[in-house]
């Protein structure tokens, strides 16, 4: 089998992934000997990976391409390479494992996943559960499609524990899966999407034209960053655009892709109204390039400008630049805002710094917030109305309703970094009407575009891929 792994710029990530390697069972319970080697696919990295020492005893090939091709790209790439190499020397691989190179896998991760997918031909594809990275609490075993909404999620995890230690599911999270390469050959590769959803939709497409199951076992775990939208940016036009590939796939029709769009205005809305209409347009653009039929590669997602935040090193010199119009007054700190102990200190010293008060801010891990969008827009809008009554407000960067007009200045924080925007609620408000009335135009439109192509158009075929990499150093 071979073990399929890209990674763009994390050296880190795949040094600690090597060491992982050295600490897998590589024996079934009946004493087989799993073969395994590892194709990392350089995606274009700013330092070459091959660079990095290989552990030993594993055939590990590095190949370099020539540009970024984002996740789908990498794992396209690495999958073609293995089933062409193994058509060519007669050895061809049973299985792909699937393994980003932030995964974190556990000693007996791989054994797991053979384990489970030997239990039923049927299966096609088994996933891991994954769990977060700093407790190893399983957030996800498996995923599926929402009917009425199209939004997709964990099928099973913390609030619905699998029932069973193997579970049918309707995709798996190809940060650990583990695919029949026989499968692939036959159906196709990842859809060139860049990221996000490529293996949502790759997995209802699989399924159906082999006629195979996706499975997820809790006998083989990963640790993996928990994906979320809260603190990037320009991931929002990639999440708004890929939604429509995955309900193609599930064969949902319109009503379910008005809704799926529908769901992307008010998140645009709630940028809008903490300031950022740049972040609002990368959620709009999303739609627009959808409802074009512009859904490969990255789009628009590196074009539209995009202002960055600032690390919290700096708080004390963005901060400065406010003082004039401050004075003095007093600070609303967001009950959902937590910061570690160092970068507290140093948004509140350069706050104070500028003549204003403010109450410790609270330490600890960065929160997910998990409020309904329409919590708080009553109040939000009373505030918009009156004014805000502090002079500044320290607010997550997600902009729920609970967090609008609460100060002149408003204070936008990552666990790192920090964003300043004044409350300009004349520009807020005809913001809001620009984006309702552009927002349901986009969405009218997508519900009736004709669905995305078939699957044998939507997948590339693995004797067509073209692998632009750079020829061996």
């Amino acid at each position: 089998m071979t073990i399929v792994t890209p990674c763009f710029n994390a050296a880190d990530d795949l040094r600690t992934l090597y060491a992982d390697l050295g600490d897998l069972v590589l024996t079934l319970s009946d004493g087989t000997r799993i073969d395994a080697d590892l194709i990392v696919i350089d995606n274009a990295s700013s330092e070459p990976l091959a660079a990095i020492p290989t552990p030993d005893n594993w055939n590990v090939d590095v190949v370099r391409l020539r540009s970024n091709t984002g996740g789908s790209g990498g794992y396209n790439a690495g999958m073609a390479l293995a089933i062409r190499k193994g058509r060519e020397s007669g050895e061809m691989p049973e299985f792909l494992w699937l393994l980003d190179s932030d995964a974190r896998p556990e000693a007996g991760a791989l054994r797991g996943l053979l384990e489970a997918i030997d239990t039923d031909s049927g299966f096609v594809i088994m996933g891991s559960a994954i769990a977060r990275p700093e407790d190893g609490s399983v957030f996800e075993v498996g995923g599926r499609i929402e009917r009425v909404f199209g939004q997709f999620g964990p099928q099973f995890g913390e609030e619905k524990p699998a029932p069973r230690e193997i579970v049918e599911v309707g995709y798996t999270a190809a940060c650990s899966a583990l695919v029949r390469a026989d499968a692939v050959e036959r159906v196709g590769l990842f859809p060139d999407v860049f990221l996000n959803g490529d293996d949502v939709e790759w997995c209802y497409r699989l399924a159906r034209e082999s006629g195979g199951k996706v499975g997820a076992t809790q006998a083989s775990r990963v640790r993996h960053p928990y994906w979320v939208t809260a603190g990037v940016t320009r991931r929002r036009y990639i999440v708004a655009r890929n939604a429509f590939g995955p309900i193609d796939a599930l064969g949902l029709g319109w009503r379910v892709r008005m809704c799926r769009a529908l769901r992307e205005v008010p998140k645009a809305l709630a940028q809008v109204m903490i300031g950022r209409e740049d972040l609002a347009e990368l959620h709009l653009r999303g739609l627009e390039d959808a409802a074009d039929g512009r859904l490969l590669g990255p789009g628009a997602m590196f074009e539209l400008p995009v202002e960055p935040f600032v690390p919290l090193e700096r708080a004390g010199e963005v901060l400065g630049a406010y003082e004039p119009e401050l004075s003095r007054g007093r600070t609303f700190v967001h009950p959902r805002v937590r910061l570690d102990e160092a970068n507290a200190e140093r948004l509140e010293s350069a706050l104070r710094a500028i003549g204003i008060e403010i109450e410790p801010i609270p330490r600890g891990a960065y929160p997910i917030e998990r409020e309904w969008i329409i919590s708080g827009v009553v109040g939000g809008l009373w505030r918009l109305v009156r004014g805000p009554t502090r002079a500044v407000a320290v607010i997550p960067v997600r902009g729920r309703p609970n967090a609008w007009c609460r100060g002149r200045i408003q204070v936008q924080v990552t666990p790192d970094a920090l964003i300043v925007t004044r409350c300009q609620r004349g520009r807020m408000l005809r913001g809001v009407l620009r984006t309702t009335w552009r927002g349901i135009r986009l969405s009218w439109r997508l519900a009736r575009r004709k669905p995305a192509r078939s699957a044998r158009e939507r997948l590339p075929q693995v004797a067509d891929y073209r692998i632009d990499c750079e020829p061996p150093a």
